[in-house]
């Protein structure tokens, strides 16, 4: 699947978009936290790599900020402020990249944790389909 524009695959994309916002909460995230996460990501129509440049192009962008906030979004965010959140951020020209930003460099080790677990799952031996199920 070709990665469309985010405002052309906004069904598919929200659902992705609202639980990897939840890595840029200021709170400790705890392994079923990760495996909700990935849940939501593995079912989605996207690959890995699609699923790296979401997280990176358009949902650190968007809410990244939260972590550098001393008292930052804790509780979560609903879809529709996610929804235009990441389309109000995607409309700007200039982004810093986040391999140049500190803070999403540390949003890797999470993101790594949530990767492996859609990895398992979308493996052919990974697990029982009831086990997918968010």
């Amino acid at each position: 699947m070709t990665l469309l524009p985010p405002e052309s695959d906004i069904d598919n994309r929200l659902p992705v978009w609202v639980a990897c916002s939840e890595l840029c909460l200021d709170t400790e995230l705890a392994a079923p936290d990760f495996q909700r996460i990935a849940r939501v990501c593995a079912a989605s129509p996207y690959s890995g790599g699609d699923l790296d440049r979401i997280m990176f192009a358009e949902v650190w962008p968007a809410f990244g900020v939260n972590l550098l906030s001393v008292a930052g979004e804790w509780a979560g965010w609903d879809e529709t402020f996610v929804k235009e959140r990441v389309l109000q951020r995607q409309r700007r020209r200039w982004r810093l990249p986040w391999w140049l930003d500190p803070v999403a460099r540390s949003l890797r080790r999470d993101w790594a944790v949530v990767r492996k677990h859609v990895d398992a799952i979308r493996a052919p031996s990974g697990p029982a389909a009831s086990d997918r199920d968010p």
